[in-house]
C-alpha cells in the first residue's frame, strides 16, 4: 500500500468545500497522521459523495486500519466513478487480486480489461496481467465442467491436532505419514496404520526423529523403510532448512543424518518425495540456478551410498514462478506438484506430468473442484490411483488456523490419465530351512532391459514391498549370498486395474540338485528361437555363473500337452539347447552346462487351462 506523499491528477471534485477538506486529508496522510486524514476524507465525501479521489483515499485508510473488506468497497467506488482514470491503477490491482482469490473470474476479467491499457507494453506488469486474463478464461471454463468428487474427512482419531498436513503413503496404502503441529507449537512426524477397516491412533514416528525442534514434510519409500524429512536451523545444517534421511531396520529407525552437501545448500530445501525404491529424491529449493523462485530439483543415490549433485528438473515442470510439494506416484514416473506458474485458477494449483523417454511432458491441471481459486498443495495418490489424500484448511479457532486430513475417490476420467501401480509384498526365505533371508531385489522392464528399481528386504524380518506399474512387462530378480537367484515374471502390458499381491519368495541354496524356474525366457511360438526380451534373464544367468566359477547347471526344457508328445519332447530339447548355446557364446565353458528336454512329461500344474499350460511351458535350471 502506498503511504508516500500523495497527489492526484486534476479530475477532482468541483465542490470547493470538498476540495478544501481533501487537501487537508492529503496533508495529514502524507504526515502519516491517519486519524486526522480519515476525519478530513469523511468531511470531503460529506460535501461530494461522488468524489472518486476521496473514495480512493478512504480505501487506503481502511487498509491502514486493517479493514480490507471496506477498503475493497471504496476502491470499487473510485473506479466506478472514474473507470479510466490512471491514478486508480493500484485500485484495479487490488480488486483484480481479490476477485481472482474469490473465484469471481467474470468481474476480474472486466477489471483487467480496464487495467491492462494503463500498462507499458512488454513490461512485467503487463505480462502478469495477461496471465491473469488467461486465468479468468481457464477458471470460468473449468468451473462449467466440474469433476465429481466427494471429500471425506478422516476420523477425529487421526485429525486430533490443531494442524495436520503433508500426508505420505506406503505403496500398500496401509501406513500414512503426516506432519502435525502440537499444542506447544512443535511440528513432528506422525504415523497411523490402516487396520481392520480404520486408521489407528497416530503415534510419533520415532523418538530418534522427533525432537524438541521442528520436523516435517516427510516422504517414505514404497516399503516405508526409508524416510526423508525437513528440519531447520540444525547445528549440522547447511542452510535455513535441510533434508535429513533415516532408514528402518526391523521396528527401529536409524538416527537421522543430514543428506549431505550435494543436496543441501545455504538456501532452502524442503518438501521431499522419494521414488518407490527410495533411490531418487525430488524436492523443492530456492537455490540459484533454477528457473524461478522455488523449483523442483532431484538427486539419485549412487553406488557408493552418496547422493548425486542435485539437478533442476527444468521445464516444462518448473516455471519462473514458484513450484511446491512434489509427489512421485508409485508408478515411478508420474509427478504431482503444485505451481503458481502454470495455467490454472490463480494461486497454487495441483498439476501432474509424466516422465517419458522424451522427457517430462507438459503438466496438466487436475481440474475443478480439486483445484479452486484458493491455494492447493500436498496431494498424494494411492498406488492403485483410486484415492487422493490431502489437507484442507477448514475453520479457525480464534486466530488459529485449523487444518485437517481428507481423502476423495478419483474420478474415472482422472484415473485414466496415468498408470496405476500394483504392489507386491511378502517374505524372502530359505527354501529348505524357512528362515528369513536378507536379499537384494531388482525390478527390470523386460521390453527395454532397464532397471527401474533396486531395493533390499528388511535386514531382520526378510520382508519386502515394491510396486509393479501397469503398462509394461516386468522381471523381478531376487539375489542373496549363498543362494541361486530367483526370477519372477509379471506381464502387465494389458492390465487396467491395480491390485495388491502377497507373494513369499523362497530361495534355493547353492546345493547339488537345487533347482528352479527361469521365469523370463521367451521363445517364438512353436519354435526354439529366443525372443529379445529373454536377454535380461540370460544375462543374469551368465552373471551368476561368472560369480560361481565352479557351478555346473543343467538347463531343462518343458512343454504343455498340446500337440504330439514326441514333437513336444524335440521342441523342449531344442529350446534348452538354445539357452545353452547363448551361454556358451557369452563365454561360459561348455563343460559347465548341459541341455535336456522333458517335453510334456513333467507338468507342474494340470493342463486344464491356458494359465496352467503357460506354467508348464518353462525352462528350469538344476545344479549338478
Amino acid at each position: 500500500m502506498a503511504q508516500s506523499p500523495q497527489s492526484f491528477l486534476p479530475n477532482a471534485s468541483g465542490n470547493k468545500k470538498a476540495m478544501e477538506a481533501f487537501e487537508r486529508s492529503t496533508k495529514f496522510f502524507n504526515e502519516k497522521n491517519y486519524e486526522q486524514a480519515n476525519r478530513w476524507t469523511d468531511e470531503s465525501l460529506k460535501y461530494d459523495s461522488a468524489f472518486a479521489e476521496a473514495h480512493y483515499r478512504k480505501a487506503q485508510l481502511y487498509e491502514v486500519f486493517t479493514q480490507p473488506d471496506l477498503a475493497l468497497q471504496s476502491y470499487r467506488k473510485a473506479v466506478t466513478l472514474q473507470p479510466d482514470a490512471p491514478q486508480f491503477v493500484a485500485a484495479y490491482q487490488k480488486l483484480i487480486e481479490y476477485h481472482l482469490r474469490a473465484g469471481d473470474y467474470a468481474q476480474a476479467k472486466r477489471d483487467l480489461e480496464h487495467y491492462i491499457p494503463f500498462l507499458r507494453p512488454n513490461s512485467l506488469a503487463q505480462k502478469r496481467a495477461q496471465r491473469q486474463l488467461l486465468t479468468c478464461t481457464f477458471g470460468a471454463k473449468a468451473i462449467e465442467n466440474p469433476l465429481v468428487i466427494t471429500p471425506e474427512e478422516l476420523s477425529d482419531t487421526v485429525n486430533q491436532f490443531i494442524l495436520q498436513y503433508f500426508p505420505a503413503l506406503t505403496a500398500d496404502g496401509e501406513t500414512l505419514l503426516f506432519t502435525a503441529l502440537r499444542p506447544e507449537n512443535d511440528e513432528d512426524l506422525y504415523v497411523t496404520h490402516f487396520k481392520d477397516g480404520h486408521w489407528t491412533t497416530p503415534t510419533s514416528i520415532s523418538d530418534k526423529i522427533n525432537t524438541a525442534e521442528n520436523e516435517g514434510t516427510g516422504t517414505l519409500s514404497a516399503d516405508g523403510r526409508t524416510l526423508v524429512f525437513t528440519a531447520c536451523n540444525r547445528r549440522d545444517g547447511y542452510g535455513s532448512c535441510d533434508l535429513y534421511i533415516s532408514r528402518k531396520n526391523g521396528k527401529d529407525w536409524d538416527t537421522p543424518k543430514n543428506i549431505g552437501i550435494n543436496v543441501n545448500t545455504p538456501f532452502w530445501e524442503s518438501q521431499p518425495t522419494l521414488s518407490p525404491d527410495g533411490r531418487t529424491l525430488y524436492f523443492i529449493s530456492d537455490r540459484k540456478g533454477g528457473l524461478g523462485g522455488r523449483d523442483v530439483w532431484y538427486t539419485s543415490l549412487q553406488k557408493n551410498g552418496e547422493w548425486s549433485p542435485a539437478k533442476n528438473i527444468g521445464g516444462p515442470v518448473n516455471t519462473p514462478d514458484d513450484e511446491a510439494s512434489p509427489y512421485l506416484h508409485a508408478n515411478g514416473h508420474t509427478l504431482f506438484f503444485a505451481s503458481e506458474g502454470h495455467e490454472g485458477f490463480g494461486g497454487y494449483d495441483l498439476f501432474f506430468s509424466d516422465s517419458t523417454a522424451a522427457g517430462w511432458q507438459k503438466p496438466e491441471n487436475l481440474g475443478y473442484p480439486i483445484n479452486t481459486s484458493d491455494n492447493q498443495v500436498a496431494l498424494v495418490i494411492t498406488s492403485d490411483s483410486q484415492y487422493g489424500y490431502y489437507s484442507l484448511d477448514t475453520k479457525r479457532v480464534g486466530n488459529q488456523r485449523v487444518s485437517r486430513l481428507y481423502r476423495f475417490r478419483l474420478p474415472t476420467e482422472l484415473q485414466q490419465k496415468f498408470n496405476a501401480a500394483n504392489y507386491l509384498k511378502g517374505l524372502v526365505t530359505d527354501a529348505r530351512s524357512g528362515k528369513s533371508v536378507k536379499a537384494n531385489i531388482e525390478l527390470i522392464d523386460l521390453k527395454t532391459g532397464k532397471v527401474v528399481q533396486r531395493f533390499s528386504t528388511d535386514t531382520e524380518s526378510g520382508n519386502y514391498l515394491t510396486t509393479l506399474p501397469n503398462g509394461s512387462e516386468w522381471g523381478l530378480y531376487v539375489n542373496a549370498a549363498g543362494y541361486f537367484y530367483k526370477s519372477l515374471s509379471f506381464d502387465y502390458t494389458q492390465k487396467n486395474k491395480a491390485e495388491g499381491l502377497q507373494l513369499d519368495i523362497k530361495l534355493e541354496p547353492m546345493n547339488i540338485n537345487s533347482f528352479g524356474v527361469l521365469s523370463n525366457i521367451y521363445f517364438e511360438t512353436g519354435k526354439a528361437d529366443l525372443q529379445d526380451k529373454s536377454r535380461t534373464e540370460l544375462n543374469k544367468l551368465i552373471d551368476e555363473l561368472k560369480l560361481q566359477p565352479t557351478l555346473r547347471i543343467e538347463i531343462a526344457g518343458h512343454t504343455d500337452d498340446v500337440g504330439d508328445s514326441k514333437q513336444n519332447q524335440i521342441l523342449s530339447q531344442k529350446r534348452a539347447q538354445s539357452v545353452v548355446d547363448y551361454l556358451i557364446s557369452a563365454g561360459v565353458p561348455r563343460e559347465r552346462i548341459r541341455a535336456i528336454g522333458f517335453g510334456e512329461s513333467k507338468p507342474i500344474a494340470p493342463n486344464t487351462s491356458e494359465e496352467n499350460r503357460q506354467l508348464n511351458r518353462r525352462i528350469e535350471w538344476r545344479i549338478w
